[in-house]
């Protein structure tokens, strides 16, 4: 019976009728030789990356049109990120939530789903659905749905089937240019850090990344410890800013169970858990000179205690460290242990900040199009004008205020067009110099000199006075890193306690 209903089929699809009449016979084939009920195929739209029903004999035009119009996308759902076929059972979510005839008699025993896939195509060029009522056929049933899945789909591209948009939307992810591991550009500055990644991942000597905010240090630290011989091994990574010291050792170093109150149970630090792999310390400039003490000796030694602990822990971790501040003042201004700095800078990798390498900004705006496109299965695209007005920006917060200029563009989208408008861009003036690069200390707290650092002042103030001394919603009404409005909180002495207290 099998073998006479697939020679049918085959039959069917090689004539010279209209391929979706062809295929719609070949559903009322399948509802005739196999104990099935309400066979549907569902069509992929390319444009709008959504499926609808458009062939199901038991279903009424009238059902699949309301279908259809739901906004539920069926390109979520994990049955279109398969390359087999899943076979739900009543008692599983139904992943498709098809309308459903009346089955009289016939008992609804499970629910298969065959993406119809040609070759190693990403996404299905079709969905194949249909109901089984006899528990004793189903594996062999799956495997006959498989099969004629396999045959729609070399008759849907050998009748030219659209599938082109499918694969050039997949080639074009892949192709975005890479300079080493995740990390996007092709400018010189970025291919000679990439290079200098090559030589020194197989070591394990101590890597000092400078570079300013936003500029992507902890990325170049992944690539560093996935190009090396322990890319198996863990990778952890901690910012030190963002930690008070006390959380900072407990994070670090672990604690054992009554170290503190709160300590209810031991607890691994990151450099166990880094054991054999890399550990990342991020913004170790922002560190006490006692706390980089316990640093040093981990990194001379290869051993610590934990918190309210007498053993002795010992670990062979890589250590990479990141810095926007300039370790040589700190250390001349007595803020950074010497021992340490010469500990830390053996191979030292400077960043090149945005306005340096302005060929990479076209490169990653298409790319974080790409993802958020992904994401939202949509096809937003970037105008010509708007490329090249982004290009000319000056990008004080780097790679991280662009990715959140395209962000918020994206959001704002017009007619499959990113949008830019005002709150699209930084709301405060920042200066274009290597400010973020030097320390505190170095600025000290000098006096406002100039209109724009008045206006900095005056937009930081009425942004903390709007979130009522909230630091970090200030700093995304300003479009600013958190970081980066801490900063200049402390450079221009500013008051939030007084701010928080306005009317």
């Amino acid at each position: 019976m099998y073998l006479n209903l697939i020679n049918q089929i085959c039959r069917l699809l090689n004539s010279d009728g209209d391929l979706m009449r062809n295929m719609n016979m070949v559903l009322i084939m399948l509802q005739e030789y196999l104990p099935l009920r309400n066979p549907c195929l569902l069509i992929r739209d390319n444009i709008i990356n959504k499926y609808f029903i458009d062939l199901a004999p038991e279903i009424s035009e009238s059902e699949k049109n309301r279908w259809n119009r739901q906004t539920t996308k069926l390109s979520e759902s994990p049955a279109l990120k398969l390359q087999h076929e899943m076979i739900l059972y009543p008692d599983e979510p139904d992943f498709l939530e098809l309308p459903c005839p009346e089955l009289g008699e016939d008992r609804h025993i499970a629910t298969i789903i065959q993406p119809v896939t040609y070759q190693q195509q990403h996404l299905p060029l079709c969905i194949l659905s249909t109901m089984v009522t006899k528990p004793d056929d189903i594996n062999d049933i799956a495997r006959i749905i498989k099969f004629i899945g396999d045959m729609l789909a070399v008759s849907m591209i050998a009748r030219g089937f659209p599938v082109i948009e499918i694969q050039d939307s997949f080639q074009q992810r892949q192709s975005t240019p890479k300079i080493i591991d995740d990390i996007v550009g092709q400018s010189e500055k970025l291919k000679q850090v990439a290079n200098i990644i090559k030589r020194i991942a197989a070591s394990k000597t101590n890597v000092l990344i400078y570079g300013e905010s936003g500029t992507g240090k902890e990325l170049i630290a992944r690539a560093i410890h996935n190009n090396s011989l322990h890319r198996k091994a863990p990778f952890i990574g901690v910012n030190c800013a963002a930690l008070s010291e006390n959380l900072l050792e407990s994070e670090l170093f672990g604690h054992e169970k009554g170290a503190f109150t709160g300590a209810a149970t031991t607890r691994k630090g990151r450099f166990e858990l880094a054991d054999g792999g890399t550990l990342f310390l991020d913004e170790i400039g922002d560190t006490s000179i006692g706390f980089q003490a316990k640093i040093l000796r981990v990194i001379q030694e290869g051993q610590f205690e934990r918190m309210g602990g007498t053993r002795t822990i010992h670990v062979d971790v890589r250590i990479v460290c990141a810095t926007n501040v300039l370790l040589e003042d700190a250390v001349r201004n007595g803020t950074f242990r010497e021992d340490l700095y010469y500990r830390l800078n053996v191979i030292r990798l400077e960043i090149p900040p945005l306005r340096e390498r302005r060929e990479d900004i076209p490169l990653l705006i298409n790319h974080f199009l790409e993802n958020l496109n992904q994401q939202s299965h949509k096809n937003v695209r970037i105008r010509p004008r708007d490329m090249e007005m982004l290009s000319e920006q000056d990008w004080p917060g780097n790679i991280r205020e662009l990715e959140n200029t395209v962000h918020s563009a994206f959001l704002m989208e017009q007619n499959n067009y990113v949008t830019f408008s005002q709150k699209s861009r930084p709301l405060i003036p920042i200066r274009n110099d290597s400010a973020e690069i030097h320390s505190a200390a170095e600025q000290g707290q000098s006096e406002i000199k100039s209109q724009i650092e008045l206006e900095e002042v005056e937009a930081i103030e009425n942004a903390l006075k709007r979130t009522k001394g909230v630091q970090i919603k200030a700093a995304e009404m300003l479009g600013i890193s958190l970081r980066q409005l801490r900063y200049r909180i402390r450079k221009y002495n500013i008051i939030v306690r007084k701010i928080n207290l306005m009317d």
